[in-house]
């Protein structure tokens, strides 16, 4: 067992999935959210990925608690237990990060962003960045208009369902109900040993040899798809990956560190590569031998220890 691997005894005997709580932000529309870590602690607000959901969290809940840190982990809407936002947009997110810290009485909160959460942290230190104590993003997703690329390196499944996304929503729906039930088996069963098989090695002895990693991914996976949004909350979460985020990386003073896995298969380093370049206060760490999952993995602690070292 590598060095690496012998240092996840965090991620053992996670706490169990509880119910949500909800905060109704205008008439008819809640937020749902879940805490995790010290409960006194700084606040750190939590983004999970694509397809995803609050529970992911859970996998930082003890490291969080042995650095003072209280996680606020919320379903973004349309996704898991949050009610759908039609058309929502990603500047829009700031603005609901500001009230939801108001309305808990947090004056200032610290971010946490897992993949496809990346843009959310964003978007934040770009409009809000007065509410900001720090930011720490790993395997960070960045809006395909902002990349040269465009979408080309990103994982074949994302590929395939890009043109997909005008599909009527039950098509969605249907489609990942049925991955949500595939999700109950073990990963060297087919067909999950088909998809670690398209991942970094580093991802795959993680998910093979990590069972509450597998465990909490998959449960984290089937709330965020098995909401009662269902598939349209699923394309309107997509969609803000491809539309034009009316951010300019260059004007942002708030100080993100990035994480990227130099082996990641689902999102190329080229693409935190060229976003962190534009930026004046970013910090980029690229760890070369480590994937997607393995990256937010083997960095959660260094990611943590930078939030819980940044002023309130």
């Amino acid at each position: 067992m590598s060095i690496e691997h012998m240092k996840l005894d965090f991620l053992k005997n996670p706490p169990p999935v509880a119910e949500p709580n909800f905060w109704e932000y205008t008439p008819g529309f809640r937020l749902a959210w879940n805490e995790y870590g010290d409960p006194s602690g700084k606040p750190v607000f939590y983004y999970h990925g694509w397809p995803s959901s609050r529970l992911q969290a859970r996998l930082a809940h003890h490291l969080a608690r042995e650095k003072g840190l209280r996680i606020i982990s919320m379903d973004r809407p349309g996704m898991g237990k949050s009610s759908l936002v039609r058309d929502r947009r990603l500047k829009d997110w700031p603005e609901l990060m500001a009230k939801f810290a108001d309305h808990l009485e947090i004056e200032k909160f610290g971010q946490l962003a897992i993949s496809g959460g990346g843009p959310y942290a964003l978007s934040c230190a770009a409009a809000i960045p007065e509410k900001l104590s720090g930011t720490s993003v790993l395997a960070g997703m960045v809006p395909i208009p902002l990349t040269d690329g465009g979408r080309d390196g990103l994982h074949p499944l994302y590929r395939m369902m890009i043109p997909l996304r005008k599909s009527p929503a039950p098509l969605f729906t249907g489609l990942f109900r049925a991955v949500s039930l595939t999700c109950k088996l073990q990963p060297d069963r087919y067909p999950m040993s088909l998809f670690l098989q398209s991942l970094a090695r580093e991802d795959r002895e993680i998910m093979l040899h990590g069972q509450e990693i597998w465990s909490v991914i998959t449960k984290s996976f089937t709330e965020g798809v098995c909401g009662p949004s269902g598939g349209r909350g699923i394309i309107t979460d997509a969609e803000i990956y491809l539309t034009d985020p009316c951010i300019s990386p260059e004007d942002i003073v708030h100080p993100i560190h990035y994480w990227h896995g130099g082996d990641d298969k689902n999102i190329p380093v080229a693409y935190i590569h060229g976003l962190a370049a534009r930026m004046p206060a970013a910090e980029l760490t690229i760890v070369p031998e480590l994937g997607h999952f393995s990256l937010a993995v083997h960095r959660a602690d260094a990611a943590l220890d930078h939030l819980a070292e940044c002023s309130v």
